[in-house]
């Protein structure tokens, strides 16, 4: 029988991007100068890294790419990862969307659960995304030690399955990731196969 197998996941936001004030979600917004500088500085002394996972969105995908370029590591580029799907909302400005659609804003952000924006992810299928896409991380690099780039809304999706927080909108408002935040999942995988996650900060 096989011994169990430690994978290390460090997962970090994009920094900066430009479209300040707007919803972002899965509108592809370039990264900004001190957005790479922000990441740059949260991933100092990282370079034992020997995958990068990345969003193909830019403020993400620039990055991953010239990080993986400066170790020579290989890079996946997997849409799993991308931000929420805002729909119809997506790329807006957040005042101009208030200003037209305050009362479904409200709806959506007191039960995402539940209410979800007109042509958007539903939540159910944006957590059911990163669930499968976690699981893929996890059985295609099992024993690497891997460098993720993505979103803070994946990241605290991510956050809410590992801790098994409940389907509730009290998470999205208890949990702030800044732009270039970075934590780490170390997960072993024990000679059954069956994965123990745990959160290091």
């Amino acid at each position: 029988m096989s011994q169990g197998k430690t994978t290390r996941i460090d997962i970090l936001r994009h920094g900066l991007p430009e479209g300040d004030g707007c919803l972002r979600g899965s509108t592809d917004f370039t990264i900004t100068d001190v957005g790479l500088e922000q990441m740059n500085q949260s991933v100092s002394g990282l370079d034992d890294i020997e995958q990068v996972v990345t969003s193909p969105l830019h403020r993400c995908q620039y990055f991953a790419s010239t990080f993986s370029a400066r170790y020579a590591l290989p890079i996946q580029n997997d849409p799993q990862w991308q931000e929420l799907d805002f729909g119809q909302w997506d790329g807006q400005d957040k005042q101009a969307l208030w200003q037209e659609h305050g009362e479904q804003l409200t709806r959506f952000w007191e039960n995402p659960w539940l209410f979800t924006p007109h042509g958007g992810e539903s939540l159910v299928e944006f957590d059911r995304r990163i669930q499968q896409a976690w699981q893929s991380l996890i059985d295609t690099y099992n024993g690497k030690r891997i460098l993720l780039v993505t979103h803070s809304g994946v990241m605290k999706q991510l956050l809410r399955q590992l801790l098994s927080m409940p389907e509730d909108a009290t998470y999205l408002q208890r949990i702030d990731l800044p732009y270039a935040a970075r934590y780490r999942v170390t997960v072993y995988t024990d000679e059954s196969g069956k994965h123990w996650p745990q959160l290091q900060l």
